[in-house]
């Protein structure tokens, strides 16, 4: 892989040691595009790259919990239309 390549892929943005700053809004929290690396110990770039990066676990798992609350919210959205039409059929067959 090329240097610029895994310069790309290795921003201190995606990595675990990395802890952002947002400043308050009116509506929602904006990035300052600065941030915390917690090996270096020091304010970094967002953009900014070192050897110590590692992968986001946190990052993994909070997106999967995401993923599977929606998925189970459908789930049971899908659930309660089954059941409004099985109802609705066996009523069907009661007034024949």
């Amino acid at each position: 892989m090329s240097e610029e390549n895994e310069g790309k892929s290795k921003k201190c943005l995606h990595c675990g040691n990395y802890e952002g700053y947002y400043t308050k809004g009116l509506c929602r929290f904006e990035s300052i595009k600065k941030g915390r690396c917690q090996m270096l110990d020091k304010i970094v770039d967002y953009n900014f790259s070192c050897e110590n990066w590692k992968s986001s676990y946190r990052r993994f798992y909070f997106r999967k919990k995401v993923a599977t609350r929606a998925l189970y919210e459908i789930l049971m959205d899908i659930s309660a239309i089954r059941q409004i039409l099985q109802e609705s059929e066996d009523e069907g067959k009661m007034l024949k």
